[in-house]
């Protein structure tokens, strides 16, 4: 009996040893990388809706917000004239456009940034890019309720140009931006339907707690260019949790900004179509 007790003990002890050793505690020290400047830079054919931001780099554990880039000289030039940026009075590393100013259709713009101080050993950062042109030939788009998923499923009925197309999709709850993080928005090109009548292709799916029956939904479909479509899809892959959890190390997201900055300088049109939220059971699959 004592023998079984003592043999019973060590396996218990030996467990316990295992177990500690499976929990025990891992400080992972990261060094501080070089600081580098940040670019989001936007230009549509909607007054009021273009603005260039500036924030820093942070440390990976760095739970504080990135910090913003003030009294930079931001120029934008068009095929007619330069445009010099205003930055916000309250929010630091924002500088917008005069509300006027809209984005045309088939226009290459530059961009042009001086900092008052250096950032990575450098001061001066460029950029450029070219608004597509947009099909405004929408007929509808339908809320529709799938039950199996428990999710709203936007449908979008249009005729696409045969052009090569990206499109970026985003959705407006009562004239409020409800896809209002990246990893909400939908990137999609036209390969199933380019140059053909859409039929209502699933183009959003928001969760339950997003729309409401009585609902006034608006889709703002954009119409963006390759490269811009390639970044938004990279951001949303690294944000994104790795599947398995050891998978490989992010790889670096691409950029259009000069001089060792990130981020992206992108001009896009959008158009609106709306309708009101039907009650679940009303709407058909």
């Amino acid at each position: 009996m004592n023998k079984i007790n003592i043999k019973t003990l060590i396996i218990i002890l030996t467990l316990a040893s295992i177990i500690s050793s499976c929990t025990e505690r891992i400080d992972i020290k990261l060094d501080s990388d070089r600081q580098r400047l940040v670019v989001e830079a936007i230009i549509t054919d909607i007054p009021g809706n273009q603005y260039v931001k500036l924030t820093k780099t942070a440390d990976y554990f760095s739970n504080k917000p990135p910090e913003g880039v003030s009294n930079a000289v931001i120029k934008i030039k068009t095929s007619y004239n330069t445009i010099t940026l205003n930055e916000n009075d309250s929010i630091k590393g924002f500088y917008e456009f005069p509300f006027e100013f809209v984005g045309v259709q088939g226009s290459d713009y530059s961009l042009d940034i001086n900092l008052d101080s250096e950032i990575a050993g450098q001061t001066n950062f460029t950029a450029n890019t070219k608004m597509p042109y947009l099909s405004d030939d929408v007929d509808s788009i339908q809320v529709v309720w799938n039950p199996r998923f428990e999710a709203w499923v936007i449908r979008l009925f249009a005729l696409d140009p045969p052009s090569e197309d990206y499109y970026m999709f985003n959705g407006i709850r009562n004239g409020v931006l409800i896809t209002d993080s990246i990893h909400k928005v939908n990137i999609a090109n036209d390969n199933f339907f380019n140059g053909n009548y859409t039929k209502g292709v699933a183009v959003l799916v928001l969760d339950d707690y997003e729309l409401e029956p009585g609902d006034t939904f608006t889709l703002a479909l954009s119409n963006i260019t390759k490269d811009y479509a390639a970044f938004v899809n990279e951001i949303q892959t690294e944000i994104q949790a790795n599947e398995p959890l050891f998978s490989g190390p992010p790889a670096n997201i691409s950029t259009n900004i000069s001089n060792g900055a990130i981020g992206w300088f992108t001009a896009y049109p959008t158009f609106f179509s709306s309708t009101m939220v039907k009650e679940k059971a009303e709407t058909k699959l």
